[in-house]
């Protein structure tokens, strides 16, 4: 059988070597956050996995097909919605910094006039009155 420690990968096994495996030990409750790095080795090395035949697996249709240009163009009429969305959301948004910016600047002017005139009411003496019982 095979022993096997660490973090097990069962997509990568056969089904005669997953039949005779045998977990003596596992040792990481979760996945290792990165892989690691690859071991230099003298000469050159074969690419990993099996070859591949050109054309196969998970590509879509052959360029020239009906098929393709069909998801070409769909694909080319979400894009353009997509983009429009995102200008449109932009002008919106620089709309309304515009508005809010004019809303502050006025915000700011009356607050300068209140600062104005209660400075003006500070500095002037007004006379006191008394209530009909000698109270303010």
């Amino acid at each position: 059988g095979v022993v096997v420690r660490g973090w097990l990968d069962f997509s990568q096994l056969g089904a005669c070597a997953q039949d005779e495996l045998i977990i003596a030990q596992i040792a990481q409750p979760t996945p290792p956050t990165s892989p690691e790095p690859p071991r230099a080795s003298p000469g050159p090395s074969p690419a990993p996995g099996p070859a591949r035949e050109k054309g196969t697996g998970k590509r879509g249709p052959d360029r020239g097909s009906p098929e393709y240009r069909q998801r070409r163009e769909r694909n080319n009429i979400a894009v353009r919605k997509s983009r429009d969305k995102a200008k449109r959301r932009n002008q919106e948004m620089q709309q309304k910094l515009v508005e809010l910016s004019a809303e502050n600047e006025k915000l700011h002017q009356r607050v300068e006039q209140l600062t104005r005139d209660l400075a003006g009411l500070r500095g002037r003496r007004l006379p006191v009155t008394r209530g009909p019982n000698g109270t303010d």
